[in-house]
């Protein structure tokens, strides 16, 4: 980028905007290629934008530096200049202390160009102005750095000119400075001072870059011999790791060898060379290992300082191989010791084990002897007792050997442990074991051969004991069986039958045991044993004489039974009787009732009266069967048997007659009451129509002898149809008269006769007020009604009935037919 006019090239904004990419090494963005003010403008106030953002800017503005104004152009290059040319020199008050106080910018360039002039002829540097005026100040920078480029000593202060053209030519031409500065410029009384520090920061930036290649040169020679030491140390590290590896790798397959010496000898053995290796061997491969790692994490370093990759080692040698080869190495060592410890263990308790296997197996055939020679005695007893002295001993030997049976096994157990276990003496201890077990089980086997024996002659005992107590308990049961007591009546011979059961029961469990007691005896008496007739003997008794009680017991439970039905007979015939003689007096009261409703009430009791005795036959022709029956049987008391079996056969057909007449007589009495209940009905009716037609009144005028006519007309009418009831009621008085009723007074009357009360005949009365219409005079000829108030009373039907205009509901109350309501019209 060339700039021919600083007013005008920066104008547009571009060359500024290049200027600050390249003085700040930043990206900015693309600028505005447009022409127009406003694009010029939008450049500028970016690049001034990204200046705010480094440096404080202060009256300065866009349309300034488009507009060419040079004050601030030039004010604005100085800052940039300062701020990133100069502003970021720092030097350190003391060289030799890199933490002692910085001096920046102005100071610091100050400062810098001091140290390196310090000690030069001419030359007293103590601000950027009249300071170098000689230009030996340029010079003596020149040759701080580069002797080789200007000799010093052949200067002359005085030259001015000579000497800053001197200096500007060579730093222009060797150092690739370029020349910012005229000498006439700086040859005067107060030089620009700004211009001189531009110049200056120059050669500092110069000086620096050509102080940080030298720099770099020692340090790369530095670095090759870093990393020869560092191939030197590859290689010694890859030795001694392939070294290290194979003993690990030898030592974790000799660690991982557990086939150990069965014995506590050779275990101990193993032991104590297994310590010798952790003591004595392994640590100085331990050490070993950890030398390597220390290699290692030393080339690494030196790798990083040479900013080299990290050293890789070859496959199978590096550092996470050897501490996995380690780890396994510490594995086979911790398993190692483990199988050992445990093997020590073991080994000691499969000698601890053997040891109490020997003084078990010593103890056991002590005992075993003692008690053989105990079950050797055949001698049990000649009796029970002594025979169950003897079982009892036999017990108390049998629960201690039985007892012991756990402990044998226990040597079993030992000594199948010792095998499994792979002692070294397990054939010896097998050995043993076999012996001792056989000679177990074989006491075990006489054992039970006693104690069969033994049962045998108890049970032997027990049954003939037992024999006996059947036997006394028969004939105890035997008296009951031929008692000759039945009772006197039916709660007696029951009590008789309940006891009977209980002995019948009791004479089965008897049954019970003998057949038991005779199967238990079988294989005993099979045996031939001493005793066995005299048990087979008792149990033929036994038997005989069970059967004969049945028998006996089977007579007694008949005899009960044929007295029992008797006196059941007897009570069954009582109720009856008792029965019968109460119907028969129902039937026998006499047919009385004061009214129609009454007497259809009688006859509704009846009818049901009879409907009891027609269901009461069956109950009768059960009992004469029960007498058929003990008469068939021919009880002893027949006699009586019969005679109460025609009594209740007379007392039957004696009841079924009265009830048969007491309906003809309800029958007769209904037909009264009814023919009575319409003949008063039809008197009503005459007399009411009598008074009609015997009126003297036949009207006063026409209309209303018209009307008279035409009433008696209807009444005539009406007359010639209550014609047909007139004769009827003829008729029907006299079918009754043939019949031998020819009043009601027979009816009526019995209501005051003497007869038992009953409560089921009662009539339930109630009174009730009713209305009836009276005539009353007056002084006045009007009519008027009178309604008079009286009490008559009132019945509630029992049954529905229909009839004489009237319609009755059960359970419905209704006045007398006789009172009626009467009504007079004044």
């Amino acid at each position: 980028m060339e700039v021919d006019d600083l007013f005008v090239d920066l104008a547009d904004g571009k060359k500024l905007l290049k200027l600050l990419e390249i003085i700040s090494g930043e990206k900015l963005g693309k600028p505005n290629n447009g022409k127009m003010r406003v694009h010029k403008i939008e450049n500028v106030n970016k690049s001034l934008a990204f200046l705010h953002t480094k440096v404080r800017l202060e009256s300065i503005g866009a349309e300034d530096i488009v507009d060419g104004n040079p004050r601030l152009i030039l004010g604005l290059i100085w800052t940039i200049i300062l701020r990133f040319q100069i502003q970021d020199i720092e030097i350190d008050v003391d060289e030799d202390n890199e933490s002692s106080e910085k001096k920046s910018a102005k100071d610091a360039l100050l400062l810098w160009c001091q140290r390196k002039t310090s000690g030069y002829h001419a030359v007293n540097i103590q601000d950027f102005s009249g300071s170098w005026r000689s230009g030996m100040g340029f010079n003596a920078l020149i040759h701080s750095h580069r002797p080789d480029l200007i000799d010093y000593g052949t200067l002359e202060p005085a030259n001015h000119i000579e000497n800053l053209n001197n200096a500007f030519n060579v730093a222009q031409r060797e150092l690739g400075i370029p020349r910012l500065l005229d000498a006439e410029d700086i040859d005067t009384n107060k030089p620009d001072e700004k211009s001189v520090m531009t110049y200056v920061a120059s050669y500092y930036h110069t000086f620096a870059r050509m102080k940080n290649e030298m720099k770099q040169g020692r340090r790369i020679a530095n670095i090759v011999g870093q990393m020869m030491d560092a191939d030197r140390q590859k290689y010694l590290y890859e030795r001694l790791t392939s070294k290290l590896l194979e003993w690990i790798q030898a030592k974790t397959a000799e660690l991982q060898d557990h086939c150990f010496p069965n014995s506590l000898e050779g275990i101990q053995g193993e032991l104590l060379r297994f310590k010798e290796y952790r003591t004595v061997e392994k640590p100085p491969k331990y050490k070993e290992r950890s030398d390597i790692e220390a290699l290692l994490f030393d080339i690494q370093t030196k790798q990083k300082a040479l900013g080299r990759p990290l050293y890789v080692p070859p496959e199978g040698k590096m550092a996470h191989d050897i501490q996995r080869a380690w780890e396994q190495l510490e594995e086979a060592e911790h398993a190692r010791e483990v199988a050992l410890r445990e093997e020590l263990l073991r080994q000691k308790k499969l000698e601890n084990l053997a040891c109490r296997f020997d003084r078990k197996s010593a103890v056991r055939e002590g005992y075993l002897r003692e008690m053989v020679q105990v079950l050797s005695d055949p001698r049990y007893g000649s009796n029970l007792s002594q025979v169950e002295a003897t079982v009892k001993k036999h017990e108390a030997i049998s629960a201690d050997i039985l007892a012991r049976e756990e402990r044998f096994q226990n040597l079993t157990k030992m000594a199948d442990q010792l095998e499994a276990e792979n002692y070294h003496a397990k054939t010896r201890i097998r050995v043993k074991e076999k012996e001792i077990m056989g000679r177990w089980h074989l006491l075990l086997d006489l054992l039970n051969k006693h104690r069969v024996t033994l049962n045998n002659v108890s049970l032997l005992m027990s049954m003939l004991r037992e024999a006996d107590t059947l036997h006394g308990e028969i004939k105890d049961v035997e008296g009951s069986f031929l008692s000759d007591e039945y009772g006197c009546h039916l709660l007696a011979v029951e009590d008789l039958l309940q006891k009977h059961a209980l002995d019948e029961l009791n004479l089965a469990s008897q049954g019970e045991a003998i057949r038991r007691l005779t199967q238990q005896s079988a294989p005993l008496l099979n045996q031939g044993h001493k005793e066995g007739p005299v048990l087979q003997r008792k149990l033929d008794d036994l038997n005989a004489d069970y059967a004969t009680l049945g028998k006996l017991a089977k007579r007694r439970r008949r005899q009960l039974d044929e007295w029992r039905a008797y006196f059941q007979f007897v009570q069954d015939h009582e109720e009856e009787e008792a029965w019968i003689r109460e119907k028969q007096r129902i039937c026998k009261a006499v047919v009385g009732g004061k009214d129609l409703l009454a007497l259809v009430s009688l006859q509704q009791k009846h009818k049901a009266l009879e409907a009891e005795i027609g269901g009461h036959d069956g109950h009768i022709q059960r009992l004469i069967l029960a007498g058929e029956k003990l008469l068939e049987g021919h009880h002893s008391q027949s006699a009586d048997v019969k005679q109460r079996l025609q009594a209740l056969r007379e007392r039957w057909a004696e009841l079924a007659d009265l009830a048969a007449v007491k309906r003809k007589r309800l029958e007769d009495a209904y037909e009264a009451f009814q023919y009575h209940a319409d003949a008063n009905e039809a008197e009503s009716w005459v007399r009411e129509k009598l008074a009609l037609v015997s009126s003297k009144d036949y009207g006063k005028d026409e209309p209303s002898a018209q009307a008279l006519l035409q009433r008696h007309s209807c009444l005539e009418s009406e007359m010639n149809a209550y014609g047909t009831d007139i004769r009827r009621l003829r008729d029907q008085a006299d079918r009754m008269v043939r019949s031998g009723v020819d009043s009601l007074a027979i009816y009526l009357d019995a209501l005051n006769e003497d007869a038992e009360p009953s409560e089921d005949w009662t009539e339930e009365l109630q009174l009730v007020p009713v209305e009836e219409w009276v005539d009353e005079v007056v002084e006045k000829e009007v009519m008027q009604s009178v309604v008079e108030e009286r009490k008559v009373p009132q019945v509630k039907a029992l049954y529905p009935f229909s009839g004489q205009n009237m319609n009755v509901q059960k359970g419905e109350k209704h006045c007398s037919p006789l009172i009626t309501i009467l009504q007079r019209k004044l």
